[in-house]
């Protein structure tokens, strides 16, 4: 193949993927505004089919409407990039999980590691903005190459309190 005509291929396929990322992350948006809209009042019961297929038994999330409890606080996500990720790093906290499991758990194959960059800043501004600025911190990825959920004992323990009603 003549040179020129592999670097436009080369050329068209990167300007493709970098349009493809901008293009995911846009529906994410727009299908996190729409759930938020549409099933704002949680006591309507959100249709199975929207449901994610998450791991059951854990703690912090909940299935049911897309959100995360954190120290009696509620922090509504939706059928959204950031609960898939939140909830698959929060499956085994303090634990790192790699990009590479991340991105076949969260987003089903191979994506550019800024797509979990992106996820986490957006997840770590919600958890923030709904005073979850503590749980925000623990989203670590301060180990190059993966992720984890790294909860303090005062924070776990703390949680445990409000979810059991002591204090």
């Amino acid at each position: 193949m003549q040179t020129e005509r592999k670097q436009t291929l080369r050329e068209t396929l990167a300007s493709l993927a970098s349009n493809h990322a901008v293009v995911v992350d846009q529906l994410e948006l727009i299908i996190q505004l729409l759930s938020e809209e549409l099933f704002d009042d949680l006591a309507q019961p959100i249709p199975q089919a929207v449901l994610p297929r998450t791991h059951r038994g854990n703690a912090l999330i909940d299935r049911d409407t897309f959100c995360v409890h954190w120290c009696g606080g509620v922090c509504y996500l939706g059928n959204t990039l950031l609960f898939r990720f939140f909830e698959r790093i929060s499956r085994s906290p303090n634990k790192y999980v790699s990009y590479r499991s991340l991105l076949d758990d969260v987003w089903g194959g191979p994506r550019d590691h800024s797509s979990i960059r992106g996820v986490v800043k957006r997840l770590r501004d919600r958890l923030t903005s709904h005073g979850m600025s503590d749980l925000s911190a623990s989203v670590d990825g301060t180990n190059p190459g993966y992720y984890g959920l790294i909860l303090s004992q005062t924070s776990l323990k703390n949680q445990t309190q409000i979810k059991h009603g002591s204090t």
